[in-house]
């Protein structure tokens, strides 16, 4: 598994939300891991490969921590953190998924059926991803605006069992180069934090695990009600109404259906509880969308018309001791809002166990 995140920037001590170009000392990258320009955006981290869930939560958060070292090359006191939102201005910033067999990497026949196992729980992503309530720096109701407006142009939805060899699809059988072999890549997530980078990795995988034991799908529904989910989950978010198998279903009902039917798969990942926490909370109706609509409405009112550098000003705060250690719950509070309570929410047939 490999991630490639592009990213906005604030830049400090103005708090200006921007996409200026930056990168981490030099000292401070380790092999495997790159950090390079995405010509749209600015800012690209590419991950190391990953091979479980624990080491991806774990490396993400350390090497996501580096941008917060870096500095303009002429020498000013500017400083930047990296902002992850799917949108803000006029840009889109996505979060890119890669998955392989190995290091030779995946054929393109293996790549197209692990691609007809995902395709229709892309819908269930998107509701998850969502991450670009803010576009044109103005407020909107949509949890993610990225596709909503760019998916036409760079995420454009497929029929099951199609897989494209170039990019800007939903999937793509991606190449790969000299240093990375061929994987199947997953496009349409918005850009975001770690804990939600890896909850994507965790029903990736799952199906994938049972896609390796020879195994049927699950999840099968008719191209019309897919392309009905997914402009609810595009639109609506975590409060969506997302298909199972042409049943319609809330997006609450499909998480539980998700762990109760790859409940093996699941198990065999060792999941941080950091993550299972994700999972709950989208149960209650939230992504990560809510609170960064929550937080801006919050700013917007109380600090009009100086809204956005009041909100970059805490949100340069709350990701930097998120990536230091500090919980999602943390980060939220720290933007000024209150998650739901999940201390009684289970997921699946799971109790205490999850």
């Amino acid at each position: 598994m490999g991630v490639e995140l592009e990213s906005y920037s604030i830049a400090l001590p103005e708090n200006r939300i921007c996409r200026e170009l930056h990168f981490p000392k030099r000292s401070s990258v380790e092999k495997g891991e790159r950090f390079t320009r995405d010509w749209s955006i600015g800012t690209e981290y590419n991950s190391k490969v990953f091979s479980t869930i624990r080491e991806a939560f774990f490396l993400l958060k350390s090497s996501l921590r580096k941008y917060s070292e870096f500095r303009k090359k002429n020498g000013h006191d500017t400083r930047y953190v990296i902002f992850p939102v799917g949108g803000w201005t006029d840009r889109f910033a996505g979060s890119h998924f890669h998955f392989a067999l190995g290091k030779k990497g995946i054929t393109y026949k293996q790549a197209k059926d692990l691609a007809l196992r995902i395709h229709d729980h892309i819908p269930f992503l998107i509701a998850l991803a969502g991450n670009s309530p803010v576009w044109r720096e103005k407020i909107t109701p949509f949890s993610s605006n990225r596709l909503l407006k760019g998916s036409d142009k760079y995420c454009k939805a497929t029929r099951r069992g199609t897989l494209y060899k170039h990019h800007f699809r939903e999937m793509t059988f991606n190449r790969g180069g000299k240093k990375k072999p061929p994987t199947l890549e997953i496009r349409v997530c918005d850009a975001s934090i770690p804990e939600y980078l890896v909850a994507i990795l965790c029903v990736c995988r799952a199906v994938a695990l049972r896609w390796l034991k020879y195994k049927s799908s699950y999840n099968a529904s008719t191209h019309p009600n897919y392309l009905k989910a997914r402009e609810r989950a595009v639109k609506i978010g975590a409060m969506a109404r997302l298909v199972w198998t042409n049943h319609w279903v809330r997006t609450s009902a499909y998480v539980d259906l998700f762990f109760r039917k790859y409940e093996e798969e699941l198990d065999q990942m060792d999941i941080p509880e950091e993550v299972i926490r994700i999972f709950k909370y989208l149960k209650k109706g939230w992504n990560q969308a809510e609170v960064i609509r929550r937080a801006a409405e919050k700013y917007r009112k109380k600090h009009h018309p100086t809204w956005q550098r009041q909100f970059a000003k805490r949100y340069a705060v709350a990701i930097e001791e998120l990536l230091d250690g500090n919980s999602f719950e943390q980060f939220a509070k720290k933007l000024g809002v209150k998650l739901p309570n999940i201390d009684r929410t289970w997921l699946g047939r799971k109790e205490a166990r999850w």
